[in-house]
This record gives C-alpha cells, sequence and structure tokens, in this order.
C-alpha cells in the first residue's frame, strides 16, 4: 500500500460523505421552515440523544470488526465476526431500549420541555438501533477496504432518509415524530439491503465463543466514544436547561453546519487511514507513510476551513430565517475543536491498532468529565459561547494526549515542523475570517481566497513539499485535465 493507496481510498470516501451529507443538508432547510425554533431545538436535542444511545448500542462492535476483519478473514471465519457482533448490537439495543423508556423519562424531562417525553425517547432509542445496524453494516465494506461500495451505500441511506423526512415532515406535517420515524425507516431498509448482499455473498454465523474477544476490544471502545460525544455535544443539553431550546436552534444549526469540514476532511481522512494503520502494525516500512498522515490531515484542515466559510457566508441567508444569523459565528469557533478531532482519531487508531484500547478508555473518560464541568460553568455564565469554548479546550486535550500516547506505541517520528506550519496557516485564516465577518459576502470571500493562495505560495517557495507528493500532484492534475 502507498501514498497513492491511501490518498485515492480517502478521496472515495470524501466523495461519498459529501454525496450523502449533501442530502442529508437538504434536511436542513426542510426542518427550519416546517418546524418552529423551538421543534427544531428539540429535534436536535432529540438527534444527539440517538448519537449517544448509539454509541452505547453499537458497544464498539464497528471498531471491532475493522480491528480483526483481516485476521478472520485468514482464518474463513469473517462470518462468524460479522454475525456475532450483528447479535451483540441488538442486544445492546434491547438492554438501552429498556433502561431508557423505563427509568429515564423524568431524566429527559428536564431538557427537552416537552409533555410527550416517552414516546419521543422511545423513537430515538428506535432510530439509535437502526443507525447502529446500518452503519455496522456499512464498516464491513471498510474492514474489506471496499471504499466504492461504503460511498453508494451512504449515499442510497442519505437520499432514502430526505425523501422519507419530505413525505412524513414536509407533506403530512407529523413534525418531530415524523422525522424520527423517517430515520428509522430509511436506516432499517438500507440495513436489510446490505445484509441480505452480504448474507448471500460470505454467509452468516453465530460464534459464542467469540463474544469475550469481541467485548475485551469493544468495551473500551464504548468509553472513548461516549467521551467523544460527552465533547462534542453534550454541551446542547446545557444549552436546553439553561437557556431554552431556542439557543440550542441556533446553536445546533452552527454545529451542523461546522459538520462539514468533518465530512469532506475528518471523517474521510479516519475511514481510510484507520484500517490502513491496522493492517500496518508488523510493516515498519509504512510507518514514514503513517507519520506523514498527520501533516496531510492539518494542511487539509486549513485548506477546507477556508471554502467552508465562504460557503457558509453565502448560503446561510438562504436556507434558514434572519432568527439564524448568528449560526456563522458558531461554525468559525467549532473549526478549531473539530480539526482537533481529527488528531484525536489519529492516535486512537495508533492505539487501537497496538490493542491499547484502555488507554484510550481512560483518557477519553477523564478529559470527558473535565468536559462535563466546563460545559456546566461556561454554557450557564456566557451561553452558546461557553459551549464553543468548552468544546475546544477539551478537543485540543484530548487529541494531543491520544495522539501523543499513540506516536509512542507505534514508535512513529512526526514531521512536526510541517504540522506546525500546517497549524499556523489554520490559525491565521481563522484570525482573518474573525476580523472581517462583519465585510459584506464579496469582501469576505476575497480576503479568504488571498489568505490561503499567499500560504500555498508560501509552501511552495521554501520546497514544503516532498518530492513524490508533487509527483502524485502532478499525476493527479495531468488526469483531471
Amino acid at each position: 500500500m502507498s501514498l497513492r493507496f491511501l490518498s485515492t481510498n480517502a478521496a472515495i470516501y470524501a466523495v461519498g460523505n459529501i454525496g450523502a451529507r449533501a442530502a442529508i443538508f437538504l434536511l436542513i432547510p426542510l426542518y427550519t421552515h416546517s418546524l418552529s425554533v423551538a421543534d427544531f431545538g428539540l429535534l436536535a436535542t432529540l438527534q444527539l440523544t440517538i448519537q449517544i444511545l448509539g454509541v452505547l448500542i453499537m458497544g464498539g462492535m464497528s471498531t471491532t470488526l475493522l480491528r480483526f476483519a483481516t485476521e478472520y478473514e485468514a482464518q474463513s471465519r469473517l462470518n462468524a465476526l460479522l454475525g456475532t457482533s450483528i447479535l451483540m448490537i441488538l442486544l445492546n439495543a434491547l438492554a438501552v431500549a429498556g433502561v431508557t423508556v423505563l427509568l429515564l423519562p423524568w431524566l429527559f424531562s428536564q431538557v427537552l420541555h416537552t409533555p410527550d417525553v416517552r414516546s419521543y425517547v422511545g423513537l430515538a432509542c428506535g432510530a439509535a438501533t437502526a443507525q447502529s445496524l446500518n452503519y455496522h453494516v456499512m464498516s464491513y465494506y471498510r474492514a474489506r477496504q471496499n471504499a466504492l461500495r461504503y460511498m453508494i451505500t451512504g449515499i442510497l441511506t442519505a437520499v432514502l432518509l430526505v425523501g422519507v423526512t419530505f413525505v412524513l415532515v414536509c407533506w403530512l406535517k407529523l413534525g418531530v415524530g415524523g422525522a424520527l420515524t423517517a430515520m428509522i425507516l430509511a436506516n432499517t431498509t438500507v440495513f436489510l439491503a446490505v445484509l441480505a448482499g452480504t448474507a448471500r455473498a460470505t454467509g452468516l454465523r453465530i460464534l459464542p465463543s467469540l463474544i469475550a474477544k469481541l467485548l475485551r476490544f469493544g468495551v473500551p471502545q464504548v468509553c472513548s466514544q461516549s467521551a467523544e460525544m460527552v465533547i462534542g455535544a453534550v454541551g446542547i443539553y446545557f444549552l436546553s436547561y439553561f437557556h431554552g431550546l431556542e439557543t440550542v436552534a441556533v446553536y445546533s444549526l452552527g454545529n451542523k453546519l461546522a459538520i462539514i469540514l468533518t465530512i469532506t476532511t475528518i471523517s474521510p481522512f479516519s475511514l481510510a487511514f484507520e484500517p490502513y494503520a491496522f493492517s500496518s502494525v508488523d510493516k515498519p516500512d509504512r510507518r514514514p507513510l503513517i507519520a506523514r498522515s498527520l501533516t496531510y490531515l492539518v494542511l487539509a484542515a486549513a485548506f477546507m476551513s477556508a471554502c467552508l466559510l465562504v460557503g457558509i457566508r453565502i448560503l446561510l441567508p438562504k436556507i434558514a430565517p434572519p432568527e439564524y444569523a448568528s449560526a456563522f459565528v458558531v461554525v468559525l469557533m467549532l473549526i478549531p475543536g473539530i480539526t482537533f478531532t481529527g488528531i484525536y482519531y489519529f492516535g486512537q487508531a495508533l492505539l487501537n491498532a497496538t490493542q491499547r484500547t484502555r488507554v484510550v478508555g481512560v483518557v477519553s473518560t477523564v478529559v470527558a468529565i473535565l468536559s462535563l464541568a466546563l460545559n456546566c460553568v461556561l454554557i450557564r455564565g456566557f451561553g452558546w459561547q461557553g459551549a464553543v469554548l468548552a468544546f475546544d479546550l477539551c478537543s485540543i486535550l484530548l487529541g494531543s494526549a491520544l495522539t501523543a500516547a499513540g506516536i509512542k506505541h507505534f514508535h512513529l517520528t512526526i514531521e512536526w515542523k510541517r504540522v506546525c506550519i500546517g497549524t499556523a496557516l489554520l490559525a491565521a485564516l481563522l484570525a482573518a475570517s474573525f476580523a472581517i465577518r462583519g465585510l459584506p459576502v464579496l469582501r469576505f470571500t476575497l480576503v479568504c481566497v488571498l489568505t490561503m493562495t499567499l500560504g500555498v505560495l508560501l509552501l511552495l517557495r521554501y520546497d514544503f513539499f516532498h518530492t513524490d507528493e508533487k509527483l502524485l500532484a502532478r499525476r493527479l492534475a495531468a488526469k483531471l485535465c
């Protein structure tokens, strides 16, 4: 596997993510124009709940499938790995739904601000289960490094979700309940279709003796993934409790738009890098490329952030009413934390590859506890600005700690000079964008373009790129032309 292979897979994942999420972003105007601001805030809070429940239901099985796929495929037991992990997800779903619906409605009533709490929580459990199962069978394609099928399945899910949501929310006027039902129907349909195709190709088998091994690797993943959820989104609960659903709506819209950076850069990198790192544990010759990947991530985040900020300045007035105008500043302030989320994925992949999941779990849990405290204090005093600050601080801390540990255990030599230059370029862009945020769209766009152009020229002038990187860029340019 080479730089070309890794970049090709990352590009395919990026295209798939962009296509899938582009369809999903069509939901934003459907929601903002079909629901009241308070109902949109309610839906955003429930979507966060679905993500948290999904982590518990998944039980780390997706990462476990990725980690052991190569080993079990060599033993002709991949069908047992897939079948047993699906069974464990279903059992987790029953347990999580039982506890959530029967025991926790009193807790959710504090943040949902609606009398129909039990019904909404039940629908959230169903949506979390459907999403978990669908994502898990899609992870089978990642384990086989079949990026194209992963891309197609993701786009299909998104298109189906938009269509069903339009019918239930915009046409039948079923409100928040209709939006949750659409998630269940779309994800379940695709899951069953993919599972049927996979079962025909490889078969499915449940192997009870495999359960203990999957649990040993998967349970620490729950800790790290739960911590990621706490750091990334638990602020919504505190915003709802201290400041109401209208504030949640504005912050949530900015958060959804900022996720474009994750879709176009962070997630494709993680999707391509994680299986590559897992398959390279015993191959020292691949370590220089793995080390360089951190440099590529930071550079990509800088350039895509410029595109994101310009795009949002143009599109925000068209996709949401004026009450959501401050969502642009939310996006701008979230970018540092999102970039360090990518660095967190880098370090986590290295630690998972060396089977040090306990390190990931312990560090993530400690930072998550800190995040809860920061969110409570900062949001109470500063509103959504406090939520952003808590997210950025904890993301930087978690990403730095796990990457330092991952580099140590994987025995990598990082190009710190190039990483620092890429970070400085991103910081310059964010500072310039914040300073000129009040300018008209055309002037704002011009300043952003000039900033990034100057950055590229400086990188080329001082031989920032290696020879093989320049060669690959020329080949790609020649193909495009």
